[in-house]
């Protein structure tokens, strides 16, 4: 997803690859967009820590449903 098209309060899938124990795997969240930084954006979940994310991570890992 480009970054000029997110919302600040929308939420958006996050989709990422990872590598655990040798085994490759995929995770699916839902995230908000808190803000957008010039660089990239600030997302949030529940009460987990803010997420930030470059624009290369956002077009890579966030989708609109």
């Amino acid at each position: 997803m480009k970054k000029d098209k997110l919302q600040p309060g929308r939420k958006y899938l996050h989709r990422r690859q990872t590598v655990i124990d040798g085994v490759f795997r995929e995770a699916e969240r839902w995230i908000k967009c808190k803000r957008i930084t010039p660089t990239g954006a600030i997302f949030s979940r529940d009460f987990e820590p803010r997420i930030r994310m470059t624009d290369a991570q956002i077009e890579r890992e966030v989708y609109e449903l």
